[in-house]
């Protein structure tokens, strides 16, 4: 069974409050790329390695689109403690039943 969109947010959730990847490991590729808000682009061991040490943490799931390729959606992020929250969007790709590939972009919302 492949996994859903908001499982995997789930499980990033799930992953940044507690240090653990291994939940993480099991459902992207080896060859994973993250690419962070700041355009940084990390491998599969530095994302896990990120996750494990950040204090960002992810809330307020919304999935805009998925099929068996791809997954787009919503979710806000709070970098550290106290900090405001951002709203951000995210493109991720499957391959296999597997993530290969999470990209979040910060949405600046201005009236």
């Amino acid at each position: 069974m492949a996994i859903t969109g908001l499982e995997v947010l789930k499980i990033w959730q799930d992953v940044l409050v507690g240090g653990n990847s291994d939940s993480l490991a099991e459902i992207i590729t080896d060859d994973f790329v993250f690419v962070r808000t700041d355009g940084a682009s990390l491998s599969r061991d530095e994302t896990l390695n990120w996750v494990s040490n950040t204090e960002v943490r992810i809330s307020d799931f919304e999935v805009l689109y998925e099929n068996n390729e791809v997954v787009f959606g919503l979710h806000t992020a709070i970098r550290s403690p106290g900090a405001p929250s951002s709203q951000i969007v995210f493109l991720a790709r499957k391959e296999h039943g597997k993530f290969s590939y999470w990209q979040v972009r910060r949405l600046d919302i201005s009236d």
